[in-house]
């Protein structure tokens, strides 16, 4: 079973967006957005959907909380911080990806690390996309997994050391690299599920993901 005593959960209606706190989640909470089924849960997120204060599109996601729902936030620079997930990406909008897991960061506009699936041609891309600085408006792709169908079950990992390491695994393929010191004074946060970027089209039309596994962890140094 999934452990959502760590997070509250975005869903894509009301204005602002309804947040669901982690004591509903782990008492049974279960939508049309966020479906439990076993050890496993399903998230959907039409193009129709309300978004969130600083986003044009719509999300069920998950956000790191403590288990009486108050939003967790840590600097890297406190321990060691992990997150893992194994999920299957099911369908996706006409603008053909979705974003399942970041490391965001309290009060920055943009997120530090992103993972995205997309689909291109029929052949599915998984691309981790990197901010060197919180300033910095663009945000490079530093590692690229290519040829992952649809419907099929992957694993990635985010692992944030207090020295400044990063270390990504997507799918058995791994990136390394030294955090930025200006992000030693923003408090991240990891996100995990359903995010995407598109608001066009039908209600009939969205992303669904389907998580089997997510963990996440904090060590002290």
């Amino acid at each position: 079973m999934i452990d959502l005593s760590h997070w509250d959960l975005s869903i894509p209606e009301g204005n602002p967006v309804i947040v669901i706190e982690s004591p509903r989640l782990v008492a049974g909470y279960n939508d049309q957005y966020f479906k439990p089924a076993g050890s496993s849960i399903q998230f959907w997120a039409p193009v129709s959907g309300t978004s969130t204060n600083l986003s044009d599109y719509p999300r069920t996601e998950l956000r790191e909380a403590y288990a009486d729902g108050k939003p967790r936030n840590w600097l890297y620079t406190e321990g060691t911080a992990t997150l893992s997930a194994r999920l299957a990406v099911n369908q996706l909008p006409s603008a053909g990806g979705v974003i399942v897991g970041q490391i965001h960061a309290k009060d920055n506009p943009y997120p530090f690390l992103k993972l995205s699936y997309r689909l291109v041609q029929g052949v599915g891309y998984l691309d981790v996309t990197l901010r060197r600085k919180p300033t910095d408006t663009a945000s490079p792709v530093v590692l690229t997994y290519k040829s992952m169908p649809l419907n099929t079950a992957f694993d990635y990992s985010f692992k944030v050391s207090p020295s400044g390491r990063l270390d990504v695994n997507v799918a058995g393929m791994q990136y390394s690299t030294t955090v930025n010191s200006a992000w030693a004074q923003k408090a991240f946060y990891f996100k995990t599920g359903n995010y995407i970027p598109d608001n066009q089209g039908p209600a009939t039309e969205g992303g669904r993901v389907t998580f089997y596994d997510i963990k996440v962890g904090h060590q002290p140094k």
